[in-house]
């Protein structure tokens, strides 16, 4: 049975309709992250749960209760914000302790959950420190230390890591993912970063325009995309796309017959890059050729990324795990994967690849 179930939840703005009819069942321990871009509703969604929104439609059941119209504060919910939203004035210690405080919870219980929070985020020693003493990361763990401390029946995470350096954010994401692991709490957690949610749900839930797209492991997502926006969305670098009448005719004859005019994804991955005349062969039989010119290339490290542009005009990157001597307007030539490609009809939606003749 689901922990935490949304039922036809509906959320108007005036005349926008925000949220429109979300239905999403959410087990007990689980990560849950809501993603998608700008606008898509995600914050939206998780304050209706927390009960920072009222709720236009629809019903909220949270371990078998209605808290559709209960007030946020009687939820069970404990929310981490972007801003972390720490009293200036107060110790580390008393912001972490200020909710069981109001409570009137015993002074001894309150230092051992505020103790032990602070052993789980490696802030035992900034205890009698006031916020502005700390730097943004060791603020945040001190705003994920009060939710931990009430104990609640679901964390939630509004964007909690996005104005910190790149650094901390992937540090802070390690200490997200542990504490997770550690607590076994439930845990819905909004992002605009993909690589946070691939790297830290259970099940990605994709949202554009109030409305869920897709829900589904991290990899479920990246390998079976509901459809062109979720492919796209899921992936860095986005999963490219090229029109039906630009692919060589191999492609265009494997074409399942309901994507003609539309469109074949190819993963960066998906396509293997050799300077022009030179043998490719990098998928073996089951691989089809195109031409195309570099036009800019980022060499990481680990990975090199390589950006070109079709002789049709496509713009295209493909990565690779060797680097490469190929420089800006090079001739190359691209082998493309077949078998790893997605088809998606003119309206966007993913057609299977059952392969048709044309």
């Amino acid at each position: 049975m689901a922990y935490l179930q949304l039922r036809g939840i509906e959320k108007f703005f005036g005349e926008h309709h925000a949220i429109k009819g979300i239905d999403l069942s959410i087990a007990q321990g689980e990560f849950i992250v809501f993603v998608g871009p700008s606008g898509c509703g995600k914050s939206t969604l998780l304050r209706l749960i927390a009960g920072l929104e009222r709720v236009d439609g629809g019903t909220l059941l949270l371990d078998g209760s209605d808290i559709t119209d209960r007030p946020s504060s009687r939820r069970d919910l404990a929310m981490v914000f972007q801003s972390y939203a720490l009293y200036p004035h107060m110790s580390v210690y008393q912001n972490m302790s200020f909710a069981l405080q109001l409570a009137k919870a015993d002074p001894a219980i309150i230092r051992t959950k505020v103790e032990r929070a602070a052993a789980i985020l490696n802030l035992g020693s900034y205890l009698q420190r006031r916020p502005r003493e700390l730097s943004g990361g060791q603020r945040q763990r001190v705003a994920i230390g009060r939710a931990i401390v009430r104990a609640p029946k679901v964390f939630l995470f509004d964007e909690p890591l996005s104005n910190l350096d790149a650094a901390l954010r992937g540090q802070t994401r390690v200490e997200i993912a542990k504490l997770h692991r550690d607590l076994g709490a439930t845990t819905i957690y909004v992002t605009h970063d993909q690589v946070e949610a691939m790297t830290l749900a259970d099940r990605v839930v994709v949202l554009r325009d109030g409305q869920i797209e897709q829900v589904g492991t991290p990899l479920t997502l990246y390998d079976q995309p509901a459809n062109r926006f979720v492919a796209q969305f899921i992936g860095t670098p986005q999963m490219n796309m090229l029109p039906y009448e630009q692919l060589p005719p191999v492609m265009q004859q494997q074409c399942p017959a309901a994507a003609v005019g539309g469109a074949v994804g190819l993963r960066p991955e998906c396509l293997a890059v050799h300077p022009a005349g030179h043998p490719g062969g990098a998928f073996g039989q089951g691989a089809a050729a195109l031409g195309g010119q570099v036009e800019l290339i980022e060499a990481l490290g680990a990975e090199t990324l390589i950006y070109l542009r079709t002789a049709q005009g496509a713009q295209v990157v493909a990565r690779q795990s060797e680097r490469t001597a190929l420089q800006p307007g090079h001739p190359v030539a691209l082998d493309i994967a077949i078998g790893q490609a997605h088809w998606f009809d003119s309206t966007g939606r993913v057609v299977p690849a059952a392969r048709h003749a044309h």
